[in-house]
Parts: structure tokens; C-alpha cells; sequence
């Protein structure tokens, strides 16, 4: 995601605040929010896992890609939710690629530990059905209420590649062909230009066995599900027709 040349983040306590902090130019002004938590609540992750698991299950490998990654609590909602509703296809679709453009943010998820919120533990508690313990070992912060350290399992770790990475720059690595991309919550940061020439050079990259996630703020604040229409993009028709899921047409 280009967005300025040169950022920098305000200090805070990365190990509770990787998932909610705004990123600075030099001279101080708001670029974007690396706003991220689990099982974010614009996703029904199991009519999305269902989706793609029909979509390719004539396919032997998919190539899944999650731009904009941040601290890693979006790529393991991803895994999880196929070993909970796909367990059979897990080989498929991982390992997942995650990339995102802070550094700070890639290496909070290299070190394997998220700092989660109640609100996080109670949406894995329930999507889990109280299996969380099979995914996350979890350290109670006694200083400050409602927090947690969450430490990702091998289970979930082997199944994610973190590295740094900026969308603009990275499209003609992606895979043509059977990718599953998803790059969510940012396009709203960016000016109508950039997001007209992302969806453009997407749409001349991607083949229409391809998939492209978006976020629900990308639509509803950033119009992204228009832009990406006029740019060759139709919208996925799923059980949940919430989700902002797109392929060539």
C-alpha cells in the first residue's frame, strides 16, 4: 500500500497495542490505522470457507495471499476457520502468504504474539466452541483490564508466511491463476486514484479463476465495490451476500 514514503508510529506498548495504532509521516500527520483483531465481524468465515472450497475443489493448490496483514490475527482467523470447517482442505490453501507494508507489524507476527482484547477471546471462544486452547496458548494481563497476550500454536504458525510486503508493488508476483487475495480495511486511506489503479492493474492481473476479498470499510467508506466493478470485477453470490467477494468476470 503506497500512501507516503517515509512513517513513523508513535510509541506504545507493542505487545497490547499492535492491533490498534495510528502510523505518522514526519511531520506528524495521519496516515492509517493498523486496525486489525480476530474473526473480524464483516466476514461469515464459514460460508466464506464453504465458497472456496466449492470454487476449487477441482483444484489441487490455491495460492492464498493476505495483503495488508497486519499483526497476524486476520491470516490465523483464516486458518482456523478452515480446521474448523474445511479440515479436509487445509493442505489446499495453505500455506497462507501474509504480507503487509509496516515492518513493525511483520515483526510482531514473526514473533508469535498477539495482544487480544476481551472482545477477541469471547469471538474465538465462540467460533471455536471453546477449543481455543487448541490454537493459542493465552497470558492474562493483570495490569490492564480485559487484556491478553495470545501466543499462537504451531498448528496455526506453520500454516502462515510473514513477510513485508507493499500490494503496488507486489501484483505481478501474484499467481494469475487459482489465488485467493485478500486485501482488506485499507483501501478507504487511499486517494480515489490509487484505489482506481489498484482495482485496474488487479483486474488485468488476475484470471477469472482468481478471488479477491475486500473489507467491508473498503465498501462502505471507500466505494471500493464500485470502482472495482468498473474496473472488470463482479461481486461473489454466497449464503452470506455480506461478504465484499470478487472475481473477474
Amino acid at each position: 500500500m503506497q500512501i507516503l514514503p517515509i512513517s513513523f508510529q508513535r510509541p506504545t506498548n507493542i505487545n497490547h497495542k499492535a492491533n490498534s495504532r495510528w502510523i505518522y509521516d514526519k511531520y506528524g500527520n495521519e496516515l492509517y490505522k493498523t486496525t486489525t483483531y480476530f474473526f473480524r465481524d464483516d466476514l461469515d468465515w464459514e460460508s466464506l470457507v464453504r465458497f472456496l472450497c466449492q470454487k476449487y475443489k477441482n483444484v489441487s493448490h490455491v495460492n492464498f495471499i493476505n495483503h495488508a496483514c497486519s499483526c497476524g490475527m486476520e491470516p490465523f482467523s483464516f486458518v482456523i476457520s478452515l480446521m474448523l470447517y474445511a479440515p479436509e482442505n487445509i493442505k489446499k490453501f495453505t500455506p497462507i502468504l501474509a504480507k503487509d507494508i509496516n515492518p513493525e507489524n511483520i515483526l510482531m507476527a514473526k514473533k508469535g504474539y498477539c495482544g487480544a482484547s476481551t472482545d477477541d477471546f469471547m469471538r474465538i471462544h465462540g467460533i471455536t466452541k471453546g477449543r481455543y486452547k487448541d490454537f493459542f496458548n493465552m497470558k492474562k494481563d493483570n495490569k490492564t483490564d480485559g487484556l491478553f497476550t495470545m501466543y499462537p500454536k504451531k498448528v496455526l504458525t506453520d500454516k502462515v508466511v510473514f513477510e513485508e510486503g507493499d500490494i503496488f508493488k507486489d501484483i505481478e508476483n501474484i499467481p494469475e491463476d487459482n489465488t485467493f487475495l485478500s486485501c482488506r480495511n485499507f483501501w478507504a486511506y487511499l486517494p480515489y486514484e490509487k484505489k482506481d489503479e489498484l482495482a485496474r492493474r488487479l483486474s488485468e492481473r488476475l484470471k477469472p479463476s482468481s478471488t479477491l476479498l475486500v473489507g467491508h470499510h473498503d465498501t462502505t467508506c471507500g466505494g471500493v465495490d464500485k470502482i472495482l466493478i468498473k474496473n472488470g470485477f463482479e461481486k461473489c453470490k454466497i449464503e452470506n451476500d455480506f461478504n465484499p467477494l470478487y472475481q473477474k468476470v
